[in-house]
């Protein structure tokens, strides 16, 4: 086998990752603060980490290019497989409401235009139009998603690059360790948080491509997913850093009030006539990790439906498919438009169903059996009991945020 580097896993392991919903991480984590905020994305991280050896244990007894499908269907049977693909469509499509909701959001407060604030549908309007726009590129190309998501990922570089830099200088130790606020209990508020932690990486969806990339080359595969997944989670600490050191615990009060979109919280950057550039430059990037997350989770969703459905890659059969992918969760976004915050919530709780407690019945099921696999992970049952508890308890943490039964700040 020829000599394969890791970095073009790496690469794609961080960019699947890095997303929009970086932006929902110092709303839902405020309740608790910076240091439970490093503590959980440690926790977290480990957990999805786990999550994707997983899987990948399992994936390396078929073909390169077996995805999830697969996997579910060999080894627990069609009803699995279809339960998983239900669950897989559900979070995408939630995704989807997700973005449509967030491009509203950031054009209503980016222009702040008197007619936004007096009149509620307007934002449904906007977001409707934006990706309406998207929409129509995914119907058009594959080839011309790929060329436009190059340019904005390397504006997404720059421009967050940037950003984080001029805040940094901004950054107050008295607010980011909540020194001369309000004093209040931060162990509450952990709780309702950890799902959106747990949606924050997305490791496992990426483990199929890698696997289809490299072949049976479980060393080099377990490096991309390590160090690409390291890359985001100091990219989250370093957000999370900048953001909890510029903007009072106070502060986000009315973020949560107003919804926590992303426009909330860019607003709350750009208060000072001193940072309205930096704010700017930040609220680029703020457009550039949604545009790039939406034509991702579109295209995705794209492909599943026609896949699904059988439709053909003409103008009309693509047709057909965009219709069904980017329609439903447009209209709710129209109807809806400041549910960011809350769709990312729910896809918490279908990704630690799809991507964490069924591959725990997967590789439980492997070693019971006795199947010989050329890699798998250390740890032993007790590890893999621990991945399921704590995985498990993310979930119901979900259920009872949902239900209201858990603090918010």
């Amino acid at each position: 086998m020829k000599n394969q580097s890791a970095l073009t896993g790496i690469m794609i392991t961080a960019g699947t990752t890095i997303g929009a919903g970086i932006f929902s991480l110092p709303v839902v984590s405020s309740g608790m603060w910076f240091v439970l905020s490093l503590v959980c994305l440690l926790f977290l991280w480990f957990l999805n980490y786990l999550s994707a050896l997983y899987i990948l244990e399992a994936n390396l007894l078929f073909s390169p290019g077996a995805s999830f499908d697969t996997i579910s269907k060999k080894i627990l049977g069609k009803n699995w497989s279809i339960l998983i693909g239900l669950s897989i469509a559900f979070l995408m499509y939630i995704l989807l409401y997700a973005y449509f909701s967030a491009f509203g959001n950031i054009v209503m407060e980016s222009l702040g235009w008197d007619i936004f604030k007096s009149n509620s549908w307007t934002q449904g309007v906007m977001s409707l139009a934006l990706g309406s726009l998207l929409a129509l590129i995914v119907w058009l190309s594959t080839a011309m998603v790929g060329r436009i998501s190059t340019i904005l990922v390397f504006g997404m570089i720059i421009s967050f690059s940037i950003s984080m830099a001029g805040f940094a200088i901004q950054i107050e130790t008295a607010k980011l360790f909540d020194i001369t606020g309000e004093k209040s209990a931060y162990l509450p508020y952990l709780w309702a948080a950890l799902p959106y932690f747990m949606t924050s990486f997305g490791l496992a969806t990426v483990v199929p491509s890698l696997y289809k990339f490299y072949g049976k080359n479980p060393v080099i595969i377990k490096r991309s997913l390590l160090w690409g997944s390291l890359i985001t989670f100091f990219v989250y600490v370093l957000f999370l850093t900048v953001t909890f050191g510029n903007i009072s615990r106070h502060e986000f009060i009315a973020i949560n009030v107003a919804g926590g979109n992303i426009g909330h919280l860019i607003s709350a950057f750009g208060k000072d006539e001193s940072t309205h550039m930096i704010s700017f430059v930040l609220n680029l990037f703020s457009n550039f990790a949604i545009i790039t997350s939406f034509m991702g989770v579109g295209l995705a969703l794209f492909d599943y439906i026609a896949d699904k459905f059988s439709f053909t890659d003409s103008a009309k059969g693509r047709f057909k498919s965009a219709c069904i992918t980017f329609i439903p969760p447009g209209i709710i976004s129209f109807f809806i438009p400041n549910g960011f915050i809350a769709a990312i919530g729910f896809a918490g709780l279908v990704v630690t169903f799809g991507f964490f407690i069924a591959p725990f019945f997967v590789v439980k099921k492997l070693r019971r059996s006795n199947t010989v696999t050329i890699y798998k992970v250390r740890g032993g049952y007790g590890l893999l009991l621990f991945f399921i508890a704590s995985s498990v308890f993310v979930g119901v943490c979900q259920i009872l945020s949902m239900l209201d039964y858990l603090p918010k700040w």
